[in-house]
């Protein structure tokens, strides 16, 4: 319900290119009781996000941390977390397959113009930018772009995590 709402007032695109302000979600694996039905409720979950074409921003996937004097030390430790760890990456990775790539396609479709990046850093020939923002997209243009410049860019094609764009 809090998806939609925000979805409500938040997808429609603003003057840089994407929608003005989508929804997160937080997934922890090793939490107390956790087994192959909790993601495969998740996912489940996540799907019907999609099915009803509402947008998220972000799933951050996370293992559980258990800190000493938290109510997971002290009822069970880490033994979901050792428990379900030979999960964990295929866990993850059908999330960012199934999940997070057709959620950025999206929200970022090929041809989308997004303005105000700031170039940022070089990998190889590659020089990558975002726009200033909370959890901003990251964008990989190709060749070396002189490094904090502000550009706009048109979306070209799709990483896992991440666009690929041409300077316009």
């Amino acid at each position: 319900k809090a998806i939609r709402i925000i979805n409500k007032y938040g997808a429609e695109r603003g003057e840089t290119g994407l929608p003005k302000f989508l929804p997160g979600i937080n997934i922890l694996f090793g939490l107390i009781g956790e087994n192959k039905k909790t993601h495969e409720h998740n996912m489940r979950w996540l799907k019907h996000i999609i099915d009803q074409k509402l947008l998220i921003r972000r799933i951050n996937v996370r293992e559980v941390v258990v800190f000493p004097g938290t109510l997971i030390a002290k009822e069970c430790g880490d033994k979901f977390v050792k428990k379900n760890k030979k999960f964990y990456w295929k866990w993850r990775n059908e999330i960012r397959q199934k999940i997070d790539f057709p959620m950025l396609k999206r929200i970022a479709p090929v041809g989308t113009t997004m303005t105000k990046l700031r170039t940022e850093v070089y990998d190889g020939n590659t020089t990558f930018a975002r726009q200033v923002g909370t959890y901003p997209l990251i964008v990989g243009i190709k060749g070396r772009l002189g490094l904090d410049r502000w550009i706009n860019i048109k979306v070209k094609g799709h990483m896992l995590r991440s666009l690929i764009g041409e300077v316009i």
